[in-house]
């Protein structure tokens, strides 16, 4: 099992209580709470969009916020927060981005020699699997995070 990305409601209070995975992993055991689970495309994801790795998250930026999270929560494990209101910016940003035009430019010798999580970028042969992990990926978050917005809820991120 590898590092994967999940991503749920909450609220700008709760973002301000939560120290720790556990914090987390107690939130996510709620039945009725929802959970946008991206699985291992974080990193991937991120790089797409930005052209930089999510452990270099780019500061005041939309789109790697959309990602990992607006502030970190626990520099222990990676947990991040947004605040409400910018979580409606970002469902905005989301909307006005034409995937397609991204997996246009997929290179997937730029994933490996930047050492982009996870490591799946020697499989030239699922090169189109791969693409459509990602257009799913970006799907669910877009999804997610306009449901959130018009919610007006805080997202929480974990990345473990």
């Amino acid at each position: 099992m590898g590092m994967i990305a999940n991503y749920q409601p909450t609220t700008d209070i709760e973002l301000e209580k939560i120290m720790c995975l556990d914090d987390v992993e107690e939130l996510q055991e709620s039945e009725d709470i929802e959970i946008c689970d991206i699985d291992k495309m974080w990193d991937a994801l991120h790089f797409l969009l930005t052209g930089k790795s999510a452990s270099e998250p780019i500061e005041d930026d939309l789109i790697s916020e959309a990602i990992v999270g607006q502030f970190n929560i626990s520099e222990e494990d990676f947990i991040s927060g947004t605040k409400a209101d910018r979580v409606k910016e970002i469902a905005r940003a989301l909307q006005e981005i034409d995937f397609e035009t991204y997996l246009d430019k997929f290179d997937m010798s730029a994933f490996s020699q930047n050492d982009i999580y996870p490591n799946i970028w020697g499989y030239e042969d699922e090169a189109d699997e791969i693409k459509d992990d990602l257009r799913n990926s970006f799907e669910n978050l877009k999804k997610f995070y306009e449901k959130m917005a018009a919610q007006e809820s805080a997202v929480l991120v974990s990345i473990y």
